[in-house]
Order: C-alpha cells, then structure tokens, then sequence
C-alpha cells in the first residue's frame, strides 16, 4: 500500500507537509531526461518487494489506473500466488482464473474482469506455477491462445508476491522491468537487498528500479536509495536506478476501506500525485536491457509467457 499498514482498520497515519517537493522531483525527472518517448507497446512491468506490507499491490493497483488514464491499454495481472487480493481491492468478483484457461475450459478473454478507469484485471492463481510443467502440446496451445491478447497490451503490470520464493522469482527474472518497492524501515531494506542479491547472482538481473514508499519526507526516501545503492555496488557491482518516493498518505486507507483506487478517489492527494509523475516518467523512458548479455528489450507480452514457460528455478 502507499503507507505502511495493510489493514483498511489500521490507525490513519499523519499529513506530510513536504509531499508537493516529492511530486516536483518526480516531474523534473521526467522533463529533464533527454530519452524521448519509449515505444508504449507490449512493456512487461513486474512490482515486487522483499518484505510483505510495504505497499505493493496498491502501487500496483494505482500505477496501473494512472497509465490506463492516460489512454493506454494496461492489464494488471495478480500475481501474489495464494495471497491474491486485487479483486478485493477492487470489489471485483472475477467468475474464472487463469486456471480455466489451462483446463481448456474457457478461452483468455473470457477471464478479463473489467476494472475502474479501464484496466483490465487478469485473475491469476497457483495455476500459473503449473504452466511450467505442462507438455509441449499444450505449452504451444496455450500460446497461441496468448496470441489474441498480444495486440491490445500498451502495459502488463505484474503484482508479483513478496521475498523471494520461487514463485516471486519466476515473474520478475521473466518480466521485462522490475520495480522494487521498499518501506524506510530495516527489515524491509534489509529483504529488499536480498531480492536484488538472488537475482544478480542467480540471473544476472543488473537492472532494478527502486520505487521508496511510505515517506516522511524526500530525504527520508533518499537515505534509503543511498544504503541500497552502497551495498549493491559494494558487493554486488551493480548500480539501482532510483525512481522517487510516494509519501506516506491518509487517503488511502479511506480508498481502501471503499475498495476504489486511491487515484480514482483522491486524485489531488499527495500520493496520488505522485503516482502520476511516476507513471509520466515511466511514459517517457526507454525499458533498459536486463542484464550485460541482452539489448534493450523489444518483445511483446507473448514473448514475457514463454519465459514463464521455459523458467527454470537456480539453485545459487
């Protein structure tokens, strides 16, 4: 969530005063990158954390509405294996999962639920695990049934599952960007470098964007970068690419309490400002290469479920 507690009974925390600076920084991020606009079609965007209730599936949820808002064709996909709750969020009440698609019962596009400000939710389940272990008939038969999807996507953001089981692994190595989301506090700094060890090490992932949520204020944010940056580089040899802070709000807990986007029900707020930035700068910037051995990533979702298909867990 875009404060620190999950829980819609949760205390509200208190106003920030410095959150309109959060949202110009993001804004000048956005103005003063030389990169002109990247190619909108087919981005596969995983939102992942190391620590659980620092804020995932709502920036999922936001940063979806905000980009669909825009006027692209942005399908969320839940997968938080076991734990799913966008349709919860959402007050959504999806019929079938990616499970009856695997069946053979019922066709992709049959599963889309329709959720607020045009995005398109697709409920996922343990199913998705299961996709790994089907023969290769059926890997091509599910493939084609992808296909149909493939040309209406401008953005698959991916609400994966927090830390690093093998499940959470699988979405963000297959995804095509990674944002990792981590609270101003220890244990989740600490999980947070944890996912980006696992996946430099085992995968050669060099590129991770890290989103700061929960903020007291832009420095609050920024000390956090910093610690992360350190020991990524100290240990790791590798550079984080700091994507801003969203500042610790009250209105969420209000938007989550009426199960409703904080965007589409608090517009002006100041998180929801500065999720709006964040999607403008995400809008603007080219998707950056993985690791050293690829180029910059081209493919379309389709390309993203045969890396499901074809993942395969490393053992250190």
């Amino acid at each position: 969530m875009i404060c620190c507690s999950t829980s819609p009974e949760a205390d509200p925390v208190p106003a920030v005063t410095v959150t309109t600076d959060q949202a110009a920084s993001l804004r000048k991020l956005v103005s003063d990158s030389k990169i002109t606009a990247a190619p909108r079609k087919g981005r596969v965007i995983s939102i992942t954390s190391g620590k659980g209730g620092v804020g995932k599936t709502n920036i999922s949820i936001n940063l979806a509405y905000a980009l669909a808002s825009m006027g692209r064709r942005v399908y969320l996909l839940d997968a938080d294996l076991g734990l799913a709750n966008i349709d919860v969020l959402l007050n959504l009440t999806p019929a079938y999962t990616i499970d009856d698609v695997l069946s053979g019962e019922m066709e992709l596009r049959d599963i889309i639920a329709d959720g607020p400000g045009n995005i398109k939710v697709l409920p996922s389940s343990s199913g998705v695990v299961e996709m790994a272990e089907l023969d290769e008939d059926r890997q091509a038969q599910l493939l084609e049934k992808l296909k149909d999807l493939d040309d209406d996507i401008d953005y698959l953001i991916i609400d994966t599952g927090a830390g690093i089981a093998s499940n959470v692994l699988r979405f963000n190595v297959c995804a095509d960007e990674i944002i990792l989301v981590v609270a101003p506090e220890p244990s989740s700094m600490t999980d947070a470098y944890s996912v980006i060890k696992v996946m430099a090490s085992r995968y050669d992932i060099r590129s991770f964007n890290l989103l700061a949520n929960s903020l007291e204020s832009p420095k609050q944010g920024e000390r956090v970068f910093e610690h992360l940056q350190k020991v990524s580089r100290d240990f790791l040899q590798l550079e984080l690419n700091y994507l801003g802070g969203i500042p610790r709000d009250p209105k969420l807990i209000k938007a989550v309490r009426s199960q409703r986007p904080l965007l589409e029900m608090f517009p002006d707020a100041p998180a929801a400002k500065s999720i709006k930035a964040l999607a403008q700068h995400i809008e603007t910037s080219a998707s950056v290469p993985r690791s050293l051995a690829e180029t910059p990533r081209k493919d379309k979702p389709l390309r993203f479920w045969e890396r499901i298909l074809q993942w395969r867990e490393k053992k250190n």
